[in-house]
């Protein structure tokens, strides 16, 4: 059995989800999810229920089983990365763990993984399960009639807990403007369609007429941003999984992916001693092969 062990919004959701549901399909073994997190922290939600996903729940005791059947242990073991525990692999860095398919199929796996070289074999199987389980409202798909006939690019901006974040911060003005110039080269009359967690700043500080302002999808609904900027034709992403998901499931090999070139706040890879040197954070294989860094 691969146990994976789910936190964060929704687009680290997908890429903990994806990368498990590969190790447990390349070994054959049942795949469930430890939905702990959920239970404590005070504004992330569990959301992988509202899309067209297999979904098996774990059990604490089928978690313990792995993580330590004591709670101090257990304990413990979280505090030291889960060091002591042969059954637990803690992902070591950020960039992809090129033994990550030598792991052994019964392992309860913690990381974020976040890279498509973790799921490029199961690609088509997730095309197929990251799709909303209901069908939208009627302004929503209204929307994605005007982005389907439209020459539509997505552009996220995330700022909420990125703006004074000290890891991540939010892409700069300077970015999106060579991104939308970018755009306007290569794509003849582009329509870009806003996607933000703060709406009004990017009505006053992006500068794009032939623009759509997506405001009304909040808290609960939020998910219906992704999929509207999925079906978008091109993207401009922010430092964000949530667009960087946007971007991914558009499955349009034609499509321009604009994303920052500098991922953290920080460069990491660059400084002799990172903030995490348990943990790397080296980004080098965030953004596939074919997207541009700007």
């Amino acid at each position: 059995m691969i146990i994976v062990r789910l936190r964060g919004g929704l687009g680290n959701q997908f890429f903990q989800y994806a990368a498990g549901r590969a190790l447990a399909e390349f070994h054959q073994t049942p795949f469930k999810l430890d939905l702990y997190y959920y239970k404590k922290h005070p504004y992330r939600k569990f959301e992988l229920d509202k899309f067209k996903i297999p979904l098996e729940i774990a059990s604490r005791e089928e978690v313990h089983a792995f993580t330590g059947k004591n709670p101090i242990v257990r304990f413990i073991n979280k505090y030291d990365n889960y060091f002591h525990c042969p059954e637990v692999f803690a992902q070591p860095h950020y960039h992809f763990y090129e033994d990550f398919f030598q792991l052994p199929g019964n392992l309860y796996l913690s990381g974020y993984w976040q890279s498509e070289k973790y799921f490029e074999s199961i690609r088509s199987k997730l095309y197929e399960w990251y799709t909303p389980a209901k069908p939208f409202d009627e302004r929503n798909e209204a929307v994605i009639k005007q982005i389907k006939s439209s020459a539509s690019v997505s552009l996220h901006v995330r700022r909420g807990d990125y703006a004074g974040n000290s890891i991540f911060g939010s892409a700069s003005e300077e970015y999106y403007k060579k991104a939308v110039d970018y755009i306007r080269q290569h794509v003849n009359n582009p329509h870009f369609f806003i996607f933000s967690d703060e709406i009004e700043w990017c009505r006053k500080n992006l500068s794009i007429d032939e623009a759509t302002f997506i405001d009304w999808n909040k808290k609960d609904n939020s998910f219906k941003d992704l999929w509207l900027m999925s079906n978008c034709k091109n993207h401009i992403m922010a430092n964000s999984t949530f667009s960087w998901w946007g971007a991914w499931l558009d499955s349009n090999p034609a499509k321009i992916v604009i994303a920052p070139k500098q991922w953290f706040k920080r460069n990491y890879n660059s400084e002799r001693t990172p903030m995490y040197p348990s943990r790397y954070y080296n980004s080098k294989d965030i953004i596939p092969s074919g997207w541009i860094t700007l």
